[in-house]
């Protein structure tokens, strides 16, 4: 993964992941916007009638992902390695992390170390072709 090889700024803000201009994806998109404002959330989470489950999960999934990620770089400045020297769920509750691939053995990190991992391990996700294709039909 990217992280490890430092290929990646330190910042953990990540680019928005786009979805392509005039594609279906982007109508989907549209769709939940809308339905999200109704104040009706099951209609906002339900299928669209004649729609593809998987393909209205990636789009949600993708737009979630751009969501947190714009909310997590409002606040990134007031989490830092010295004061967020731990990742946790008040004083009960400590994260530590681990993918299961390059990092095996859950270490433990800090706050802003732990989500650069988390939106790192999570955007490669998003660009893996076999999970989440990008051509239409697929």
């Amino acid at each position: 993964m990217s992280f490890l090889f430092g290929t990646r700024s330190s910042k953990t803000f990540k680019p928005r992941k786009n979805i392509p201009e005039g594609s279906h994806q982007e109508e989907l998109l549209k769709h939940a916007e809308a339905t999200l404002g109704s104040g009706n959330l099951r209609m906002a989470v339900m299928l669209p009638d004649g729609e593809d489950l998987n393909e209205w999960i990636a789009v949600n999934t993708v737009d979630f992902f751009n969501q947190i990620n714009l909310l997590y770089g409002t606040i990134m400045d007031c989490c830092t390695e010295e004061s967020c020297s731990v990742m946790s769920a008040g004083p009960k509750y400590e994260y530590h992390w681990a993918d299961g691939t390059n990092i095996k053995k859950p270490i433990k990190c800090s706050a802003p170390k732990y989500i650069d991992y988390l939106m790192t391990w999570v955007q490669d996700q998003l660009d893996d072709e076999t999970l989440f294709p990008s051509k239409i039909g697929v």
